[in-house]
């Protein structure tokens, strides 16, 4: 089903609804009861899939940011250079 306007979903939402009234008109509310409770079908499980999308990505290790904190365990942690005496203050 190609739409004339793929990037504007105002005009996509009232195709849905132009073409779900030429079906009354043409084939009756039983036609229209039938194809908007598959509409709901489909619209539930699109729904479900873009959620199950976005999970995903949010799930997925983003890595270091610039103002994180970098925080090393203590057993990690190596000894720090001792003082060199030969600066003097």
């Amino acid at each position: 089903m190609p739409l004339d306007h793929p990037h504007d979903p105002d005009r996509q939402i009232g195709e849905v609804f132009r073409r779900l009234s030429s079906l009354r008109e043409t084939c009756g509310e039983a036609a229209v009861s039938r194809c908007v409770s598959a509409l709901l079908v489909t619209l539930g499980a699109s729904a479900m899939a873009e959620a199950e999308r976005r999970a995903a990505a949010l799930a997925e290790p983003a890595g270091p940011r610039p103002g994180d904190v970098r925080v090393t365990a203590w057993a990690q942690r190596t000894t720090a250079d001792p003082f060199d005496e030969s600066i003097e203050p």
